[in-house]
């Protein structure tokens, strides 16, 4: 039985905006009340 070669393990980097799809969506959903922003959500996926 032969021994298998060492090699140097390697990185990968990803960007955070980046998933295993490809490139990501954000989404924002905007709340209003009486015409004034009282709160905002931002989604990704």
């Amino acid at each position: 039985m032969e021994k298998k070669q060492w090699t140097a393990p390697s990185v990968e980097v990803l960007h955070i905006s980046e998933t295993m799809a490809g490139q990501g969506v954000t989404k924002m959903d905007f709340t209003y009340v009486d015409g004034k922003l009282v709160d905002i959500d931002v989604y990704d996926s």
